[in-house]
Order: structure tokens, then C-alpha cells, then sequence
């Protein structure tokens, strides 16, 4: 695989902060590459210095001849009141690329990643659909490499599984930041984690993300291996040391040098192995209502002016139980919240609540924030002490179980980054005694290390837990039951996340049913020796063939395009767009039928 961008010795600073010392790495054609790395570790920056949007203070960014990278940002602030297509277009010729194309190119993308109406004003937008307007712009661009830093941000659980399925069948090169853990595990070939713990700057694996946890737990104690071997070996050189052994041989001067040499190398290897143990302590004081019903609702009906969002809900909630809300942004999991702890009274029904009871709540937004505020301020309220379980500690001892260094005790909240925003709000709400949780996307903007934590907490928890996540594996990992909401007023319970997503696949608009059809024809894994069936054999002797039909029926379809009966026609624009996207299913299809064909040719 030809290399298709290079880092050399990247070095880039932050204020006085160092992110890169040193950073060299490259990205091939055919990797799918997750990046990892805990808050504030430079990801997003080392992904605009490849994309040619910053620069390093030293180093080198070396790309291939001819190598076109697109990038999609967090966040993209486009025209209000421009439509899509015009957004998309002026974009795409920013590009250098002409009129022609990009009007063509444009109107394809847009009505892949979904748009209907391509004179929808962007200011109409949700967060969900930006992002789609971003995705579309940087698909438009048929890049090489592609770069996404967040990309599943903003997006309802439709947009999140579409892009996987987009970014399954994907041909080119791709290289993603996301905390997404089912997400990285679902489409990474490489999983590369930056971090200045590594002897090297970074840790990077050929493999998903589950199988790059296994390999870094066994790199990890492997490193303190080495601290172990180091030290006996820098014990022995100490005592020779003080033996008091005077440097008059060119062998004593060498032994010398090297002795301070390895206690050097050992001192790096133990500040690397503290520095790999330093996780979020998160604890939370639980009030000890044991009452077994918590929170109970009978006929309920939730309704926004003059929507019903949920109709006549029956759930009986106590203790130990951790409850996911389920659906598509606007269905009306947090407008249920928020009625649940109080805030609103849109309801209609029967709501009881334990006496006493003490709901604590997460707020996606943040709007609890004081940004002008420092942290001490905010976690002490103006003191310097915070009650926790009853007894009083100190707002910096506190705040350092959440990794705020002392340095970070008098910045202004609007000087933290996102991630650190969520963890001080968390930091916050735990210093509440608790019966309920109520947590509303909880995670976003958390490192995986940080989410992690959070995930072991909660399932300490002895109370109720009502949590909102696009998270997966966060879902899984604590929830005994999901309430799954249509924003109708229909809504179902389910026991598993996968029965529930299983449901919403059937329901997207994606094109997985091709890459299933192939998958389902590879065959089982047994122990015989493979051998390709007669049927097979004629397809490997003709699939090259096949594969440049359906190419050039693919550029066929795509000509169609610059028709300008088709293009001045928006209707005709559509059905043009929907049959080059059928055509190139078709041609993936067969990539992969051909890739499968081989690989059992060669074990045959």
C-alpha cells in the first residue's frame, strides 16, 4: 500500500502547553484509521495540520503526488441564508474545481447524504443535518484521504448508523476521531492512539478498536516489565556507583555514562507508567432512599404545543435500575426528562414520585455553566471547600479526581475545552447526595478514558438512572431496559439494544442490504480446507469483467447528470442521483464479492 501523507518529527505547542514532540506516522491507501487520545492531547489539531488548515512549529507534512484530502470539522459555521446547494457549490470552488462539476457533483452528494429539498435554507438546519451538509461537501470532493473529527456529533441514531453504513462501503483511505466506541469498532482496520505516555508520542495497532485495548493492556504491562527490569539493573549500577569506582579506564568512564543513561531512560519509563494509571475518580453520594418505587407513571402524555410526544406511558421505575431512552432527536426523551425531575409540567396523566426524593440532572446543553467563573469559584461556591458525603474538602483535591491540575484552579470555565466543561459539570452534580440520575447525553465531548470511569461509577450506583446516549457501548454496558420513543406518542420497551436498532435499520435509508448479500454468501468458518464451489469458480474467472461493466455503467449514469435537461429539473436531478448511487452499490458489490473470491482462492 503506496503512503498517501506523512508526518516527520511534528512538534506543535498550545499556549504553554506541548502537544507533539517529535510525532512521525503516515496514512496508506486502503487504512481506516481511528485516532485515540484523552482530552486536550492535540487530536483535532494533528487532524487540521494533515489537513493543510494549521501548521506544526517544527516538522514536516509530506503528501503523495496528486493526493486529494477532504476534511469535515466538528463543527462548520455555514451562511444562514444561502441554501444547501448554493453553500455546497460555493465550497466545492473554493476547491478549484469548475462551475460545472461542482453544481453536478454537489446535487449528487446532497441527495446521498439525504436532502430532499436542495433550496432548504441552512438557518432551518438541525445540528444532525449540518453535519450531513459537511459530510456531503467533503464527499463531493471524491477524496483519497478522508479526515472526520466527530463526524456522529449532532446526529440522531438515523444519521449515526447511515454514516457507518456509508463509511463501511467506502473505497478510499479515512482517518477519524470519535469516542464512538462501536463506531471505531465497527469500520477501523488501524487504531492509533496519541498520547505523550508512549515512548514514541503514539501507540497504533492493524486492528479495531476491541483488539487494540487487548494489545495496549499487554504493551502496558510489557512497560512495566521493563520498569521492573530497568530497576534491578539500575540497583546494581547505583551500588556501583557509590563504590566510589574513579572513571580511570576508557571502560569505567563508558560503564559510568551508561549507568546515568539508564537511570535517565528509567526515570521517562516510570513517569510514562504513572501517567498511563492517572484516570477520572469519579465517586457519587447516593441520598438512600430505599423505597421501591422511585418514580412511577400511569397514562402519562407529554406534549409540545401541539405535539404528543408521549402518550399514556405506564413504567413503574426503583432503585439499582438504569433506564435508556431511545430515539430520534425531537422524539421527546428530553421534554419526558425534564417532566420527570420537575422543570416541566407539560404533561397530562399521573406522575408519582417517593417523598423526599432528590433528583440530581446532567444537561446536554451546559447551560448551567457560569462561563466567567473559575473553577473554584463554581465547585465552591465562592469557597474554598465543597461538602462531599457529609464532609467538608478541598475544591482543588476534589477537582483533581476529575484531572484538573492545580494550574487549571483559577482559568475561567470559557478558557476549558468541551471535554473539560463536561467533566467540571460532572464534578458538580456529584457533589449532590442522589437518589435519581437523570443524565442527557453524558458523554459527549468525554474522552474514552473518562467514559469509562463514569460507566464503572454509575454501575455502583444504588439509585435510579434515567440516561439519554448515542453511545452504544455506553447503552450496553449499564442499562437493564430501554424505553424507546417514535415522537408520535408511541412508545415500546425493550430488554436489548440490538432488538431496538435492529428495528431502525429496517427503516433507513441505507445501502447495507448489498454488503449483508455478499457477506451472507462467504461461507461458515469450519475446520476443513476451503475450496471454492463450481458456481464460484465461474464467478472469479468472469468478476473482472463484470466489474468494469458495471463501471462503465456507472459513468454512464453519472454523465446522465450533466444533462441539462436532468439538472435544470430537480425531480429528474433526483431520480438521476438515486440510479448512480444503485450503480455504485452494483460496483462495490462485486469489489467485495471479488475481494471474498480471493481470499478463499488462496486458502483453497
Amino acid at each position: 500500500m503506496s503512503l498517501l501523507v506523512s508526518v516527520n518529527k511534528l512538534q506543535k505547542t498550545m499556549g504553554s502547553k506541548q502537544l507533539f514532540d517529535g510525532l512521525s506516522f503516515g496514512v496508506s491507501e486502503r487504512e481506516r484509521v481511528g485516532l485515540l487520545g484523552p482530552n486536550g492531547s492535540g487530536k483535532s489539531t494533528l487532524l487540521k495540520i494533515l489537513a493543510g488548515l494549521e501548521t506544526p512549529d517544527e516538522g514536516e507534512v509530506a503528501q503523495s503526488k496528486n493526493v486529494k484530502i477532504a476534511y469535515v470539522s466538528q463543527d462548520e459555521v455555514f451562511p444562514e441564508e444561502q441554501n444547501v446547494l448554493e453553500v455546497a457549490v460555493q465550497h466545492l470552488t473554493e476547491t478549484k474545481m469548475d462551475d460545472m462539476e461542482a453544481q453536478v457533483q454537489a446535487s449528487m452528494y446532497l441527495s446521498i447524504v439525504g436532502f430532499e429539498d436542495l433550496s432548504q435554507k441552512v438557518k432551518s438546519l438541525s445540528g444532525g443535518w449540518r453535519k450531513r451538509l459537511n459530510l456531503a461537501i467533503a464527499f463531493s470532493q471524491e477524496p483519497d484521504l478522508l479526515i472526520l473529527d466527530e463526524p456522529t456529533n449532532h446526529m440522531d441514531w438515523d444519521g449515526i448508523l447511515w454514516l457507518e453504513n456509508w463509511l463501511k462501503s467506502y473505497k478510499k483511505s479515512f482517518l477519524l476521531v470519535s469516542h464512538d466506541r462501536a463506531f471505531l469498532n465497527s469500520l477501523c482496520n488501524k487504531t492509533m492512539e496519541i498520547n505523550r505516555l508512549y515512548k514514541d508520542g503514539y501507540l497504533a495497532f492493524d486492528c479495531g478498536y476491541e483488539k487494540f485495548l487487548e494489545r495496549k493492556q499487554e504493551y502496558i504491562q510489557a512497560q512495566i516489565s521493563l520498569q521492573d527490569s530497568m530497576s534491578n539493573k539500575a540497583r546494581r549500577e547505583v551500588e556501583w556507583l557509590r563504590a566510589g569506582v574513579k572513571a580511570r579506564t576508557t571502560k569505567s568512564r563508558s560503564r559510568i555514562n551508561e549507568a546515568h543513561e539508564l537511570l535517565d531512560q528509567l526515570a521517562e519509563v516510570k513517569s510514562r507508567n504513572r501517567s498511563a494509571k492517572a484516570k477520572v475518580r469519579l465517586e457519587i453520594d447516593s441520598a438512600g432512599k430505599l423505597s421501591k418505587k422511585l418514580v412511577e407513571m400511569k397514562g402519562l402524555s407529554v406534549a409540545y404545543d401541539d405535539n404528543c410526544l408521549v402518550r399514556n406511558l405506564d413504567l413503574t421505575l426503583g432503585p439499582k435500575t438504569c433506564l435508556g431512552l431511545l430515539g430520534s432527536n425531537g422524539s421527546g426523551k428530553t421534554s419526558l426528562l425534564k417532566v420527570i425531575e420537575g422543570q416541566a409540567k407539560n404533561y397530562t396523566g399521573d406522575l408519582f414520585k417517593a417523598d423526599g426524593l432528590q433528583i440530581v440532572y446532567f444537561d446536554q446543553k451546559r447551560h448551567t455553566l457560569p462561563q466567567d467563573q473559575d473553577l473554584v469559584e463554581y465547585l465552591g461556591d465562592g469557597s474554598d471547600h465543597a461538602l462531599f458525603k457529609g464532609e467538608s474538602v478541598h475544591v482543588a483535591a476534589y477537582a483533581s479526581r476529575f484531572l484538573f491540575p492545580s494550574e487549571k484552579m483559577k482559568l475561567k470555565i470559557s478558557q476549558l475545552s468541551g471535554g473539560e466543561q463536561a467533566r467540571l459539570l460532572l464534578a458538580k452534580i456529584l457533589l449532590q447526595p442522589a437518589d435519581v440520575l437523570i443524565l442527557d447525553e453524558p458523554t459527549n465531548d468525554l474522552d474514552i478514558d473518562s467514559i469509562e470511569v463514569l460507566e464503572e461509577t454509575l454501575a455502583q450506583f444504588d439509585g435510579l438512572v434515567l440516561l439519554v446516549s448515542h453511545d452504544r457501548y455506553f447503552l450496553s454496558g449499564l442499562c437493564h431496559q430501554y424505553l424507546a420513543l417514535d415522537g408520535g406518542g408511541g412508545w415500546t420497551l425493550y430488554s436489548d439494544l440490538n432488538q431496538w436498532l435492529k428495528s431502525e435499520n429496517k427503516k433507513s435509508k441505507d445501502s447495507s442490504h448489498s454488503e449483508t448479500k455478499v457477506k451472507s454468501s462467504a461461507p461458515k468458518p469450519h475446520n476443513k480446507k476451503v475450496k471454492l464451489s463450481y458456481k464460484e469458480k465461474r464467478q472469479l474467472e468472469t468478476i473482472e469483467t463484470d466489474i468494469e461493466k458495471a463501471e462503465n455503467e456507472l459513468s454512464a449514469a453519472q454523465a446522465t447528470l450533466e444533462n441539462p435537461e436532468v439538472f435544470s429539473d430537480h425531480k429528474k436531478m433526483q431520480e438521476a442521483s438515486q440510479v448512480v448511487q444503485d450503480k455504485q452499490e452494483k460496483v462495490d458489490e462485486l469489489y467485495q464479492l471479488w475481494t471474498m473470491l480471493e481470499e478463499k482462492s488462496k486458502k483453497s
